[in-house]
């Protein structure tokens, strides 16, 4: 609920990044331009869209920030690119979310109201199925060193009403980190520890890599079951990888594949305790063979 004065309120600004998904940006678009919070912009960040996506946001949402960025910028570039100019001009609170998503009304509103009455410096949301949504995608991210799956999601697949009381009647929850899909982050969290980290994690993980940079600087990571945000995944999305024409070279070496070889190894050297790495390391090897030995089969 928002106070009467209004005037205090924190300048929130959501990057929005984007590339040939014209239709999900849109139906995102029409939903989140009329959130309830009354200081908040969007940065939608284009990577060259072939689809008339620019033209045709120019013309239909012409009060939205539009930062135009090659088709060599993926996630992380981009998302960049958007937090860049959201910090230059002066917002308190960036919000990261996907053009795939769909989420309510009063959705920023909830999430400034319970990040501050928790003094949250970053705050994420449930993240829900479009296609079944009260089936849990994931709430938060847990790093279980030690398995192959070190970046493992909390509740995944579990429906709503089948979480833990105490965890379905929690505000707010700590986690180890978060997928970058409806995160709201202060933007004392970037001018401390820096932006994306594009060099090493361009596209995949580098959501969960700023926050396990952020918990080794002494910022906690929350999440909120009671703010829900709806996504437009579906499990087939990932194992494409294998199934395109290079099979398990595009799936390793390709920037785009969440197997991508480079930002496995980043967080590996970084993140593991050196008591889990020898235990870590066998998994991931473990993974790899039964990874080729799968694409072989295929």
């Amino acid at each position: 609920m928002l106070p009467q004065d209004v005037s205090n309120l924190p300048k929130v600004a959501a990057v929005i990044p984007t590339r040939n998904r014209k239709d999900k940006l849109f139906r995102f678009l029409e939903k989140f331009s009329c959130q309830t919070y009354p200081y908040l912009q969007m940065i939608i960040v284009d990577s060259n869209s072939t689809d008339g996506t620019r033209e045709e946001l120019v013309q239909r949402f012409p009060e939205i920030t539009l930062i135009c960025v090659s088709d060599r910028e993926y996630w992380t570039g981009a998302t960049n690119a958007g937090v860049k100019a959201a910090l230059s001009d002066c917002y308190e609170y960036i919000l990261t979310i996907n053009d795939d998503s769909v989420v309510e009304q009063n959705h920023v509103e909830r999430m400034v109201e319970i990040a501050q009455k928790h003094q949250a410096l970053i705050l994420g949301n449930c993240i829900n199925y479009l296609n079944n949504p009260h089936l849990i995608w994931s709430l938060g991210t847990s790093n279980q060193w030690g398995t192959a799956k070190f970046l493992s999601l909390n509740y995944h697949d579990t429906n709503l009403e089948a979480l833990p009381i105490e965890v379905r009647n929690s505000e707010i929850m700590q986690v180890d980190a978060l997928a970058g899909n409806g995160v709201l982050i202060s933007r004392q969290v970037f001018t401390q520890i820096g932006l994306y980290n594009e060099n090493f994690l361009p596209h995949y993980h580098a959501d969960s890599e700023i926050m396990m940079r952020a918990h080794s600087r002494g910022i906690k990571v929350f999440v909120s079951p009671a703010i829900v945000l709806l996504n437009d995944f579906h499990a087939d999305q990932k194992r494409l990888d294998l199934k395109k024409s290079k099979g398990l070279i595009y799936a390793l070496f390709h920037k785009k594949s969440h197997l991508f070889i480079l930002p496995l190894i980043y967080l590996f050297v970084m993140y593991c305790p050196n008591s889990q790495k020898l235990t870590t390391l066998w998994t991931l090897i473990q993974r790899f063979l039964m990874l080729r030995s799968k694409t072989q089969v295929d």
